[in-house]
């Protein structure tokens, strides 16, 4: 059954996970938890004599950027502060919309993936990854990367940092890297689901390592559970705006898709786990 969003006016699907109706309500528990909300940047430069729980929200806008607005704005109305990843394509770099979202307070930084456009050459990509991030930097000041990860190539973007430093480039932090998870649970989205699933958070790519991993919400209703709770120390939550429908059309669309691409991600993993044991 389809219901009128009567704060927004937005068209959601009732009890359905991964509409915008539902980030609301996980930005509404977010709001009134015990956790303070801070963007990767302000983290990384204040995150020595904390003595709050904290919450860091991020995104990776790997196909299209009005998505992005629609979560910033929401954010926004709840004082929430996040960090938005923008991939260097057409798609996803429309300054336009990125223009609105830095301007509600969110931190806008640059989603790399220069070792997969270079096909593995180091050195291609370091000059790949500087002549981007000056493209950036024409507009936003960014201080924080964070690497994109294609299941469909074999290649790990975070390698780059095998060969140079972030501070050869200006930069405080990389989101994977620099983040403590010994501290912080980490809840992706990735896959359609938040379970820290082997084959949908892929290794090298979008897999982390936590001390918190044994915790797994089933969906976006025992994530908010968790959070008003307040016991796990920090969190961190990764999205996808793409992912986050504000009607029907786009909760089908976006579920084929999903559907498709979870599928797809079992079948690689079984394939290269096949070939290692070979």
């Amino acid at each position: 059954m389809i219901v009128n969003n009567l704060e927004r006016g937005y068209i959601v699907l009732e009890k359905h996970d991964f509409t915008l109706g539902k980030y609301v309500e996980l930005c509404k528990c977010i709001r009134n938890s015990s956790y303070i909300t801070l963007n990767m940047r302000e983290y990384l430069l204040n995150n020595t004599g904390l003595n709050h729980q904290i919450l860091i929200m991020r995104h990776d806008i790997d196909q299209n950027c009005q998505y992005a607005l629609d979560l910033a704005k929401e954010e926004h109305r709840y004082s929430i502060k996040s960090t938005y990843y923008f991939r260097a394509n057409a798609k996803t770099y429309v300054p336009g919309i990125i223009d609105q979202i830095a301007s509600l307070g969110h931190e806008i930084g640059y989603h790399y993936e220069t070792i997969d456009k270079c096909d593995g050459n180091i050195q291609k990509a370091k000059e790949l990854f500087e002549k981007q991030l000056a493209d950036f930097r024409i507009r936003y000041d960014v201080k924080t990367v964070c690497a994109h990860g294609n299941p469909l190539t074999k290649y790990d973007n975070k390698e780059i940092w095998n060969f140079t430093n972030l501070q050869n480039y200006g930069l405080i932090g990389e989101a994977f890297l620099c983040l403590d998870f010994n501290k912080f649970a980490y809840f992706s989205d990735s896959g359609r689901t938040w379970f820290n699933s082997k084959s949908q958070k892929m290794k090298g790519k979008d897999a982390v390592n936590t001390a918190f991993a044994h915790i797994k919400p089933k969906n976006t209703d025992d994530l908010i559970s968790i959070i008003r709770e307040g016991s796990l120390p920090n969190i961190c939550i990764l999205t996808h705006p793409e992912r986050w429908s504000r009607d029907t059309i786009g909760f089908i669309r976006r579920y084929l898709i999903d559907f498709v691409f979870t599928s797809g991600k079992t079948v690689i993993n079984v394939y290269r786990e096949a070939n290692g044991r070979q």
